[in-house]
């Protein structure tokens, strides 16, 4: 019987999703003339309003998929699949697709797929690299990944892990989760299928009790990682991150940051059972900025392939160039202690001067040069034409004017002469107006 209302729920949240998704928007949208999205009209919403990605041409439900997982799904077999080790599936899948152990990430708020499994005592871990994020947890039955599709944002999967010594069967496949949607396709991931990332102070089992439902890099540190342990913020950089009962949290507001500079985890849980020591805080930092400009780059895309309009790609543009980041309140005293920022600044393509988008400043802010790494991305690249070279037209106008107006005032000439050969030597594809 609790099996089959589990169903019932689930095939009836499918439903409720799939509606949504189809569902006209609200009939407070504007038509406009001089339309680009091909469509011969654009449709103006605010950024508020829901995204119908379950029509073409996205069409979210159909089963043509194009990410990393979809791809593994189909790819041949008979070579070999995944062999566990004592972490289940999750190291063969971290090394499949070039996640760095690293990039661990401790989640401990209630807030996961499986709530009752997550706790102070058992967090959960999150790898991610730019395309994939993978959630584990220490003898949770599945392994949850999320993957990114150019046209229909985050695909969710989960994969079943193995009994001890059992080698995966050739027939095992990560299977899409559209349910996942109940709760990524709303207000906090700007109503497409997308990220959430929040920051709730929590109780002694890791209930939740008030916080933030959307984390960008735009927050205040003091507001920030709620729920997670964090490893490696230097000392008076205050935050809420590794409070764990209300005793604890009690004690913040007295003692602000009395836990903030943790540096080991041992005394909290039992590390051991873990691939790596470390919740990193560096990691974080990209973890936040890249969530949601993910999400605004989703629903960019989305919008201009369905001829809507709102306000996103002055938001997107405002967000890529880093002008609400509060300023780091403390230096990183030696940002090369972390192995995770080591990784990162690796991974990138550089100008003839040696400059790449992936360099950290970490002593008054998170990048060297600001202007964000995900203008290489795949979601960047592949956006509809239009849209593109939209945003490019505007960065490039908006980098090399004389007296620089918003959203470019905050950068000296010296950044933005930087940032402007970066772009010339790593942006695929620029437009005539970047010679």
């Amino acid at each position: 019987m609790i099996a089959a209302h589990i169903g019932n729920a689930a095939r009836t949240s499918r439903s409720l999703i799939l509606l949504l998704a189809l569902l006209p928007l609200a009939s407070s949208a504007q038509e406009s003339g001089s339309p680009e999205s091909g469509s011969g009209t654009v449709k103006l919403i605010a950024v508020t309003d829901r995204v119908p990605f379950g029509r073409e041409p996205i069409d979210y439900f159909n089963t043509r998929n194009d990410d990393a997982v979809a791809r593994w799904n189909e790819r041949d077999k008979s070579s070999g699949t995944f062999t566990p080790d004592r972490f289940g599936y999750l190291t063969a899948i971290l090394k499949e697709f070039d996640i760095p152990v690293e990039s661990q990430l401790l989640v401990y708020s209630k807030t996961a797929r499986t709530p009752d499994l997550v706790s102070p005592r058992r967090p959960r871990a999150i790898f991610f690299n730019e395309e994939i994020s993978v959630a584990w947890i220490p003898d949770a039955p599945e392994l949850e990944v999320s993957a990114m599709d150019p046209l229909k944002g985050v695909n969710f999967y989960t994969l079943p892990q193995p009994a001890a010594g059992v080698e995966m069967p050739e027939s095992w496949r990560f299977e899409r989760r559209e349910q996942c949607l109940a709760c990524h396709a709303g207000r906090s991931s700007l109503e497409v299928p997308g990220y959430l990332l929040r920051s709730w102070l929590t109780d002694s089992t890791g209930k939740p009790l008030n916080g933030f439902s959307r984390v960008t890099h735009d927050l205040a540190y003091e507001n920030r990682w709620g729920g997670w342990f964090i490893t490696g913020t230097p000392p008076g950089l205050i935050h809420r991150g590794n409070l764990i009962s209300e005793i604890e949290n009690e004690r913040h507001i007295r003692e602000p940051g009395w836990t903030s500079a943790l540096t080991r985890l041992e005394s909290r849980f039992d590390i051991s059972r873990y691939p790596a020591p470390t919740s990193d805080a560096v990691a974080h930092l990209v973890f936040q900025h890249q969530m949601h400009g993910l999400n605004l780059l989703i629903r960019c895309g989305m919008e201009e392939r369905l001829g809507l309009r709102s306000d996103v790609e002055e938001q997107l543009l405002r967000y890529l160039l880093f002008v609400d980041e509060p300023p780091l309140p403390v230096l990183f005293p030696d940002p090369e202690a972390s192995a995770f920022a080591n990784w990162f600044e690796s991974r990138c393509q550089k100008d003839g001067a040696g400059r790449s988008l992936r360099q950290f400043n970490l002593q008054t802010r998170l990048q060297k040069y600001r202007l964000s790494w995900l203008v290489t991305h795949r979601l960047f690249e592949t956006l509809p034409a239009a849209c593109r070279q939209r945003l490019l037209q505007r960065l490039h106008a908006g980098l090399t004017a004389e007296v620089p107006q918003e959203p470019f005032a905050h950068l000296p000439v010296e950044e933005r002469t930087a940032i402007t050969a970066i772009v010339r030597a790593t942006v695929p594809a620029l437009p005539p107006c970047w010679p």
